[in-house]
């Protein structure tokens, strides 16, 4: 007997739809409280103060570790973190979810 090919007639009908609007809306607004905080953090002077003196610093210890390291797993890890630092951008960030939030308000 093979079973793969057995279907029980409970099976073939539609399964009735969920109604995903209230975990949208949820979504929706933990977006919209998120891009309100990227805005603001964005908009102050502390972000400035931020990447002077944290992200540049991060930067240039990893890229003093990338000179002296002799290790190649170390080294991978290290131009991984180098790229990333150098990559991210609070802009980048909040448009990214800015695009999720449109995205979700037209679905709404």
């Amino acid at each position: 007997m093979n079973n793969a090919f057995m279907i029980k007639e409970d099976s073939l009908k539609e399964e009735s739809k969920v109604d995903a609007s209230p975990l949208l809306v949820n979504r929706a607004e933990q977006l919209t409280d998120t891009v309100e905080a990227l805005q603001n953090i964005a908009g102050s002077s502390y972000w400035k103060v931020l990447e002077k003196n944290v992200f540049a610093v991060e930067l240039a210890k990893a890229r003093r570790s990338l000179v002296k390291e002799n290790d190649t797993t170390e080294i991978y890890r290290l131009q991984g973190e180098i790229r990333s630092k150098e990559s991210f951008s609070l802009e980048k960030l909040l448009e990214k979810y800015r695009n999720e939030l449109t995205t979700i308000k037209s679905k709404l």
